[in-house]
């Protein structure tokens, strides 16, 4: 068994791995391998193909098999056919069909001096009939890759966007892929594949297979060394993409359908919602930063494939999403009365949003609230201070006091979200002794600067050391009273 897991997370990384692998050996499993750990924000292709090397010759032997060596060909071909007609989008995930009602930027170019622009933007879609949603769920979407995107796999495969294929498959191959149904090429890979997601070590062995070059040869078999230090340095690092490597290589003679067969499908992307039932119960909203910058492969603008589709997608638009309850913890606590501290930064503010609405809307119903706390950072105030005048009006109708944290004034030091905290320390403290609830929402650097100056005030309102405050904050995650959606920052 290999876990999946990432680092970042470091108090709860293979948490639930190791409680598998626990509970197999007290049910009497017997081990034929010891347990693999995968980090997701490192190098997970090698944590993988290094669990795996042995595998299968450890298999053979625990089971008493011979392997024989199998020739393994490709499952897929792609048929070119004549015609206009195409297959209609099929979602998985029981995804619907929503309308968008809104779609409103909420920043300002930057002032001078500040950082460049970036769009940050409020989208809000209309339920369909039977879908609901709690504060603190995510909306999941479907998305699609940009045209130009499908253009440059189009042009380098010498296909038309336009044309109509059908994907035939062997007997019983299982597929995300749309077999046997017309479907033009800009459809296919628009809507089915995932293009930008980094090509593994495996990719890479299955273009060297389809390359008769022998410079090309030799560099792609550098990037599959057994050191793994190319790979990291040239494809991890640089987030390259298998039309990437294409692309560097132009002598590679890959077949359509063999890329087809590399690429996984064009997963969901989720997003906090950051709306409250209780004050919207048939539309649901999400705040959407763009993500778009010199890709770090060097091969000009990387544009993130849900922001730029979500960010685009004027009212009316219909778009495929889901509502997703996570299963985590991280909603409102059943007693309102219970105080709250609420940390965000960026578009880290998108469940709080929701947090304020559900706390107004339940203060205005008679309901007695706990004191609260929301601590948002962002870069200035005439620029990416996002819902400002809302989110002060929501604070007061929901008694909340609102801390801001910028970082990028003018002649002011830079001021983070755990800097905040500790200027707030007395009644961070306060709030804490009355049992509050701690959330965290917002890039990984962040979260882990909190989770530091957290220790730091523990350390000094305790009179006690680091194990001790390390031990609180365990103490705080395993009680539900320390709760955290982060993502990797860019």
């Amino acid at each position: 068994m290999v876990g999946c897991g990432d680092r970042d997370g470091e108090a709860t990384f293979q948490e639930f791995p190791k409680l598998i692998d626990t509970r197999l050996c007290e049910l009497g499993a017997t081990r034929i391998r010891d347990r693999g750990e995968g980090d997701a924000s490192g190098d997970f292709d090698a944590d993988l193909a290094g669990w795996e090397r042995r595998l299968w010759s450890e298999l053979a032997e625990a089971l008493g098999v011979e392997l024989s060596e199998t020739a393994v060909g490709s499952r897929f071909s792609v048929e070119l056919l004549p015609g206009d007609q195409v297959s209609p989008f099929l979602d998985s995930l029981s995804a619907k069909a929503m309308r968008v009602v809104a779609n409103r930027e909420l920043v300002a170019p930057a002032p001078d001096g500040a950082a460049p622009h970036r769009s940050v933007r409020h989208v809000e879609v209309a339920l369909p009939e039977g879908v609901g949603y709690r504060a603190g769920d995510h909306l999941g979407v479907i998305p699609h890759n940009r045209d130009d995107e499908v253009e440059r796999v189009a042009r380098r495969f010498r296909l038309s966007p336009d044309a109509v294929v059908r994907v035939l498959s062997d007997a019983g191959a299982r597929t995300f892929l749309p077999v046997g149904e017309r479907v033009s090429v800009r459809r296919l890979l628009g809507d089915y594949v995932e293009l930008a997601g980094v090509a593994t070590r495996r990719n890479i062995a299955t273009m060297l297979e389809s390359t008769e070059y022998p410079s090309t040869r030799d560099k792609l078999a550098e990037l599959i060394a057994e050191d793994g230090v190319r790979y990291r340095e040239e494809v991890l690092a640089k987030r390259k993409s298998v039309l990437d490597l294409l692309d560097e290589h132009p002598t590679c003679e890959l077949p359509f359908h063999v890329f087809l067969e590399m690429l996984p499908p064009l997963a969901p992307r989720y997003y906090s919602i950051s709306s409250s039932p209780l004050v919207s119960p048939r539309h649901c909203a999400i705040t959407v930063g763009h993500l778009s910058d010199v890709a770090r492969s060097g091969l000009g603008v990387f544009h993130g494939v849900c922001s730029s589709y979500l960010c685009a997608s004027p009212a009316d638009k219909v778009i495929y999403a889901f509502v997703r309850d996570t299963g985590s913890a991280f909603r409102l606590p059943d007693a309102p009365e219970r105080p709250l501290i609420m940390l965000g930064a960026g578009t880290g503010i998108a469940p709080f949003r929701g947090f304020l609405q559900e706390r107004a809307a339940l203060r205005a119903g008679g309901s007695s609230l706990g004191r609260s706390l929301l601590l948002f950072g962002c870069r200035h105030p005439q620029h990416d201070d996002v819902y400002a005048d809302e989110l002060r009006a929501l604070a007061r109708a929901s008694d909340t006091r609102l801390a801001l944290a910028y970082s990028r004034l003018r002649d002011e030091p830079r001021m983070y979200v755990q800097d905040r905290l500790l200027q707030l320390a007395d009644d961070v403290w306060e709030l804490l002794d009355a049992g509050a609830v701690v959330y965290v929402c917002g890039a990984t650097p962040m979260a882990e600067g909190v989770r530091t100056a957290l220790r730091g005030l523990h350390e000094r309102k305790a009179a006690q050391g680091p194990e001790r405050a390390e031990a609180w904050l365990a103490d705080l995650t395993r009680s539900g009273r320390y709760l955290v959606d982060v993502w990797a920052s860019e």
